[in-house]
């Protein structure tokens, strides 16, 4: 009788789980995202008869710029052209490339130096996550703030929106997108110095630090994503220094910035259930984690601090641990 009701509990939670669909998978993100209005006859949505009139092209616009724009803003770009091909039952003329083209490419490298310049590393500038900057840091004063003119700006391949908030060190400005790639790009100029193609979206501030690797040290930018994946990227180059899959939960995501000190990461998983909280704690050099603590509630940009020798956890139901 125990066995049963186990086995019934079991299947009960595999039923309750959504079924992830591939990016490119159009039938299944249309059923997802679009078939309730329609397919209903709700006002103002086209039927599948009238998209099948229309153009991939077009049906893209009214996601990224039109009428659709609220309901396709979380979608990846290969996710929004995936369902624009499905309900047109064409393809696009153009294949997407999310690759920076070479004019938006730095013309020379330059020595990264994370300590020379204004810089504001992960979500709290530091450790104790102050989120202050002074005025010798930030190179100006609040009376300077409404002479600020635009002096450059990019726009994202293939992106709606950035989440990710800026990480800028060593003349250097880092952050990630959507669809998972992450930029380096220059402060000055808004050049692209380097691009790295994580598996899935990043919403976390990238972290920046110094560690040893076995050809010596390396300035590693930290990043993680929301498929439970944790890189070091050189952050002069954007090569690759590891990878981890921090939980092989099948939701588990990286919400909060890595925190990195005194050789250690820090990184808090999320999984939308309360049950199923980490903050994961790795050995810099190769990736290889030793303590795992579960607080409970989802950690976000804002839930890794450090006091004198504690790390405080805060996450979105209102608690903290330590």
């Amino acid at each position: 009788m125990r066995l049963r009701s186990r086995v019934i509990v079991l299947a009960s939670l595999v039923f309750l789980l959504p079924i992830a669909a591939a990016a490119d998978d159009g039938p299944t993100l249309y059923k997802q995202l679009c078939e309730s209005c329609h397919e209903a006859g709700t006002e103002r949505a086209p039927s599948r008869d009238v998209l099948r009139a229309m153009t991939p092209e077009r049906v893209l616009t009214a996601m990224e710029t039109g009428p659709m724009l609220s309901m396709a803003a979380g979608r990846t770009g290969v996710e929004r052209r995936a369902i624009a091909e499905f309900v047109t039952g064409k393809s696009f003329a153009q294949a997407l490339s999310t690759t920076p083209s070479p004019q938006s490419m730095c013309k020379a490298g330059g020595e990264f130096n994370p300590l020379a310049g204004p810089r504001w590393s992960a979500w709290g500038v530091n450790t104790s996550n102050t989120r202050y900057q002074d005025a010798a840091m930030a190179g100006l004063t609040a009376a300077d703030v409404p002479r600020l003119r635009v002096k450059w700006a990019f726009a994202f391949p293939g992106e709606l929106s950035v989440d990710s908030q800026p990480t800028v060190a060593g003349g250097r400005v880092f952050a990630g997108t959507q669809s998972g790639a992450v930029y380096a790009l220059d402060a000055a100029s808004g050049c692209v110095r380097w691009m790295f193609q994580a598996a899935a979206a990043v919403r976390a501030a990238v972290s920046v630090g110094r560690i040893d690797t076995r050809s010596g040290q390396r300035l590693a930018a930290f990043i993680g994503d929301r498929s439970g994946n944790v890189y070091a990227v050189d952050a002069g180059s954007g090569e690759l220094l590891w990878k981890r899959l921090v939980d092989d939960f099948p939701f588990a995501r990286v919400t909060g910035s890595p925190t990195f000190h005194n050789g250690r990461l820090y990184v808090g998983v999320a999984s939308g259930e309360d049950a199923n909280q980490l903050l994961i704690s790795f050995h810099h050099q190769y990736g290889s984690h030793s303590s795992i603590t579960h607080p409970g509630g989802g950690l976000r940009d804002a839930g890794t601090r450090r006091q004198g020798h504690r790390v405080l956890i805060s996450n979105e139901v209102g608690h903290v641990t330590h």
